[in-house]
């Protein structure tokens, strides 16, 4: 029997319930996430079916004094991301933010730049794709294919900026109206 599987990442930005239920899941059958590779497939090893915890955490500095916190309140850092953290604790284990506040101060922060970043690729991409278009139809190949090359790189940046962006604010807008719906707010 293999012991090493993949399976495909949800979006953790998109959709952070999800993909953390599914981890859940997999460590129940004895299947631990160690990573997550280039393709944005999560790997899993093989081991002892655990009940455990898993939340996703996106902060961009991810320090020693925070990783002393964490531990502190029985959560151990299990795939270490740029900007995002995937930790995990012992099934029941006090949730990693019991605040509303703090969890939507860290999404803030995250989802700072990434609207603009998202516009600003989407622009390039669309000017570059009119001049490439300009130069095929001058006979300019090489120039032509080169600005189709730099078209598809901010495509993928735009991309891997708006769906961050708008799974962050989607988030957003759910701590908001749970504060809102919640009386003792």
């Amino acid at each position: 029997m293999a012991n090493t599987t993949y399976r495909m990442c949800g979006g953790l930005a998109v959709m952070p319930g999800h993909d953390m239920a599914m981890l859940e899941r997999m460590s129940a059958k004895g299947w631990h996430v160690t990573g997550v590779n280039r393709a944005l497939l999560y790997r899993f090893e093989r081991g002892e079916p655990h009940g455990f915890d898993y939340a996703v955490d996106f902060q961009r500095d991810f320090s020693e004094e925070a990783r002393e916190l964490y531990g502190l309140g029985g959560w151990e850092p299990v795939v270490l991301g740029p900007g995002w953290q995937i930790v995990r604790a012992e099934a029941g284990t006090t949730p990693l933010y019991t605040d509303d506040d703090a969890e939507a101060e860290t999404l803030r922060e995250s989802r700072k730049g990434l609207g603009l970043r998202a516009l600003l690729c989407a622009v390039a991409a669309a000017l570059l794709f009119v001049l490439q278009s300009r130069l095929s139809a001058q006979g300019n190949e090489p120039a032509s294919w080169a600005c189709l090359a730099a078209c598809m790189v901010l495509a993928a940046g735009f991309v891997f900026s708006l769906f961050p962006f708008v799974g962050y604010t989607r988030s957003l807008r759910k701590i908001h109206a749970e504060q809102e719906a919640d009386p003792r707010c």
